[in-house]
């Protein structure tokens, strides 16, 4: 057992994940056709046009090029965690930049009237979502729970491939502080007549097949791969030896993979060795050091890399970031990164991710 799982069972614990019919937020709204709600539930990616109209994107891109001006933005590209932060070089030309700010997205600077008016909309599609995609705990509102941020890519920026949240077991300790995850990401572009041939698209990897149940999480267990392209792996770490497993869902049962209960190693990791051997041909981790900077290996773990799959997609989406246009997909499960601005002016979005209640966090204030 991890040492940090024996301080979850003597610290305080505060259960927050919560059964289907727990909660039962009602929403009036309905901006979300049955086609993208299965997109989302299902391992793809939902794309609505128009999501905002032009007169809100021109306010909106407007604010973002006066809070650049007043120094807002700060470079923001993809953490390395096999090195210090100090180390990780982000710069304005080459990353991301994201607008946060003090209190962020409702602080006074700027048109915060004009912020307000899309986030009020953006409340309204969060509810929708928690009903229609069976996520309750997506509805509260809290004001550490949900994040909104602007973000700003100059020409020559990029922003390497990655998937938004982790299982909580995967980021040691810290992973069980935080009573919340982030569930689905969105993003609603700002740029007024933006042509493909200058770049800065979203390239996703989602599924080529509907996955055969909802993705992300199951009971709160976050997915941590796939067998057979479209057959969720979740990862149990509640067992009770203490450890953990790899499981699926078949016939409303869970179906265990593991060849044991296991301890999670040390990064880089690799579920493989743990897996029955019938399903090692078939299983596809979705964080890997291959496949997400935040799980970068050092030069020690060669090995370790050199016995992971080859890295192949079978689906390839490029979304061009066109004005108004908003992106909706599940946090865990779909992999993205933003190509590289080939044209003579900025990329600009509104984005952020809605957030669920994590399974289970321990609060050391307590």
């Amino acid at each position: 057992m991890h040492y940090y799982r024996i301080l979850l069972i003597v610290c305080v614990f505060h259960l927050s994940y919560y059964p289907c019919n727990s909660l039962t937020p009602t929403s009036t709204s309905s901006f979300l056709s049955s086609q993208s709600i299965k997109s989302i539930e299902r391992g793809r990616v939902a794309i609505i046009k128009n999501w905002i109209s032009s007169d809100v994107v021109a306010a909106m891109n407007a604010d973002a090029q006066h809070l650049f001006k007043l120094g807002e933005f700060r470079p923001d590209g993809l953490t390395n965690t096999a090195a210090k932060k100090e180390e990780q070089g982000f710069t304005v030309s080459a990353d991301r930049q994201t607008f946060r700010g003090g209190a962020g997205w409702d602080s006074d600077v700027g048109n915060f009237a004009v912020r307000r008016q899309f986030a009020s909309k953006m409340r309204e599609l969060r509810e929708e979502l928690a009903v229609k995609l069976n996520r309750p705990t997506l509805s509260p509102e809290d004001r550490l729970k949900h994040e909104m941020t602007m973000n700003w890519y100059e020409p020559g920026a990029k922003l390497g491939r990655h998937i938004d949240e982790h299982h909580e077991e995967t980021k040691g300790l810290r992973g069980w502080k935080l009573p919340t995850r982030r569930s689905v990401t969105w993003l609603v572009y700002l740029n007024g007549g933006w042509r493909e041939e200058e770049g800065g698209a979203l390239r996703c990897f989602p599924r080529s097949k509907d996955s055969l149940v909802p993705v992300g999480a199951h009971e709160g267990n976050l997915q941590v791969g796939w067998i057979k392209e479209n057959d969720p792996v979740f990862l149990d770490c509640f067992r009770e030896s203490g450890m953990a497993a790899l499981y699926r869902m078949h016939n409303d049962r869970k179906d265990i993979l593991s060849t044991s209960d296991f301890n999670l190693p040390m990064q880089p990791l690799n579920y493989i060795p743990f897996l029955l051997p019938i399903y090692r041909d078939s299983f596809e981790q979705i964080s890997s050091p291959r496949r997400d900077p935040r799980f970068a290996a050092s030069t020690e773990d060669k090995t370790v890399l050199a016995s992971l799959p080859p890295l192949y997609e079978k689906v390839v989406l490029d979304i061009v970031p066109e004005a108004g246009t908003l992106v909706l997909f599940d946090s865990v499960t779909v992999p993205h990164l933003v190509k590289e601005v080939t044209g003579k002016r900025q990329r600009i979005a509104a984005t952020g991710w809605f957030h669920e209640d994590s399974q289970f966090y321990f609060d050391a204030t307590a």
